[in-house]
């Protein structure tokens, strides 16, 4: 993907972080503890161990807020289907303990058949929050990356944010934004609304897309 070399010195806004030091995580080794965090990880066991992995690569969490919630358009709760802390994820696809969803048929509509048979899936309600009321209780007065990856929620999520601040780079899950591997009308929604706000769209694969706020805005 076409990041950064690094986001040292930067502020980033993170929705869905999973576990940090993943393959696909494009920021856990990109940041020092120069980077200003904000991390939102709703399931509690990959959230602790969240705090773990970047315990481990980082001396200092002063600049690092963690968010256990979810990220919606509303302050309540919501429901998720996760993969279970009781799997084998040694046996199963890398990106398996990155499912959780608010539908319960998403883990099993991503996931090869034959990884199935012993698949559990949780269901938990966690506590919402959304990025309006994330910026305004952290005083957030600027974000330099906004990166979600929420297996879907990402629509709802970023089309109900006000832009009170624009992030500088937007990045994104696209994969699910119409439904499990559904690309359509919701994405297409997004992305117009994005460059009727003054960003360009600098890249696009069939999982992520990243669009960047034009220099004049």
């Amino acid at each position: 993907m076409n990041n950064e070399l690094s986001y040292i010195n930067k502020w980033i806004i993170q929705i869905g972080s999973h576990i940090g030091n993943t393959k696909n995580d494009p920021i856990f080794n990109k940041i020092d503890k120069t980077t200003k965090l904000i991390l939102v990880e709703p399931v509690p066991y990959l959230f602790n161990l969240l705090k773990y992995n970047y315990s481990m690569k980082l001396d200092d969490l002063t600049n690092i807020i963690f968010i256990n919630k979810a990220c919606s358009n509303y302050i309540g709760e919501i429901t998720l289907h996760i993969p279970s802390e009781k799997n084998n994820f040694i046996k199963l696809p890398v990106f398996a303990s990155q499912l959780a969803s608010i539908n319960p048929l998403h883990a099993s509509l991503v996931l090869h058949p034959s990884h199935l048979p012993n698949f559990i899936i949780d269901t938990i309600k966690v506590k919402t929050t959304t990025l309006d009321k994330i910026i305004k209780k952290y005083l957030i007065e600027k974000i330099d990356l906004l990166h979600t990856d929420t297996e879907g929620h990402d629509y709802t999520i970023l089309m109900n944010y006000s832009f009170i601040i624009k992030p500088f780079q937007i990045l994104f899950e696209n994969s699910h934004m119409d439904g499990t591997l559904r690309r359509g009308k919701n994405y297409f929604e997004l992305c117009n609304k994005l460059l009727f706000m003054g960003y360009t769209k600098i890249y696009e694969d069939n999982f992520d897309t990243k669009f960047e706020l034009n220099e004049k805005i």
